[in-house]
């Protein structure tokens, strides 16, 4: 095994609620990288703050939600049990997946990085968002695809077992799905500028697809009765908690469930954002007949006009005596 003195010990005490608040570790290729992409982060937000632009504190709030996301699912309880239940794995995908992403997506870096890099450094940056590869996995289905490959290829490969045995495999294995899951959104809510703008319909399908996709991926781990990682998982000799095929069993179904609740609430926030963008475009419309037609009177539409407002010659000649 090529273990580094970082990695965490594979016989910790059980997993009571107690250690699962108090069991942290700390992975040096995860960490250092992620503090340096925040440090880098918080620097553009003063360099922008203090050329007396404004940049909204939501965004940065989102960003470190994002970060602070990444390092529970990487250093917290499920970072020192890893590799020790297959359960804890299931939940630690799902964290750096499908929620830090959001976090890291809503932020806007890409944004940021446009209005503090320098020229020439835009330029780059806006070539490399140009280029061909770029163009390719950043379209919706592109970036979907990724996302739903990378989960089947992790658990029903050989990735599972060498990313318990090889800590390299391991540490990009978390690196990796922090990345697919944020091309996906990155690409699905628009909020920094992408080279692809596409239907909402499009968005929406592919959000409800993550339902399906979950439920083949978590369904099937539930259901067999063959152990993954099996030579790994045995050679633990593990005298706590539930059995080997128990425990991989939970893990399938803590992957369909997290599934269904992902889609479900990312269909909520796209029914928000639809309504909001029909809101904004309503308010458009507003001040561009407000520049055409200034604040004066409007004419009342024929059909609300009352009878006894209307000219005689619109009702029709009138008769002495009627």
């Amino acid at each position: 095994m090529l273990l580094p003195r970082w990695l965490p010990p594979l016989d910790p005490p059980p997993l009571t609620w107690h250690a699962m608040l108090t069991s942290w570790t700390f992975d040096p290729a995860v960490t250092v990288p992620l503090l340096i992409a925040s440090a880098l982060y918080l620097w553009g937000v003063l360099r922008v703050r203090r050329r007396g632009d404004a940049w909204s504190w939501r965004r940065t709030v989102f960003w470190l939600l994002g970060v602070l996301g990444v390092l529970v699912g990487t250093s917290s309880a499920l970072g020192v049990y890893d590799r020790v239940l297959f359960s804890v794995p299931a939940i630690q995908h799902m964290v750096l997946q499908m929620i830090a992403p959001v976090g890291l997506v809503l932020g806007a870096p890409t944004s940021l990085a446009l209005r503090t890099l320098p020229r020439r450094g835009r330029t780059v940056l806006l070539v490399v968002l140009h280029t061909r590869w770029v163009r390719s996995v950043s379209h919706p289905v592109a970036a979907f695809a990724i996302f739903a490959v990378t989960q089947f290829a992790f658990y029903y490969t050989p990735l599972l077992g060498l990313s318990l045995t090889n800590a390299w495999v391991h540490d990009l294995m978390h690196l990796h799905f922090v990345a697919a899951g944020f091309l996906f959104y990155w690409a699905l809510l628009a909020v920094d500028p992408t080279p692809h703008r596409v239907r909402f319909s499009l968005k929406m399908l592919l959000v409800v697809g993550m339902a399906p996709i979950h439920i083949l991926l978590g369904i099937p781990i539930m259901m067999t009765s063959t152990l993954f990682a099996a030579e790994f998982y045995t050679a633990l000799d593990r005298d706590w908690g539930p059995s080997l095929l128990d425990d991989q069993h939970l893990g399938g179904a803590i992957l369909w469930g997290f599934g269904d609740i992902a889609a479900i609430a990312l269909i909520f926030a796209f029914t928000h954002q639809w309504y909001a963008s029909d809101e904004r475009t309503a308010r458009r419309t507003d001040r561009q007949l407000d520049r055409l037609y200034g604040d004066g009177p409007t004419i009342r539409p024929w059909w609300l006009t009352d009878s006894t407002d209307t000219p005689p010659d619109v009702l029709g000649p009138q008769r002495d005596g009627t």
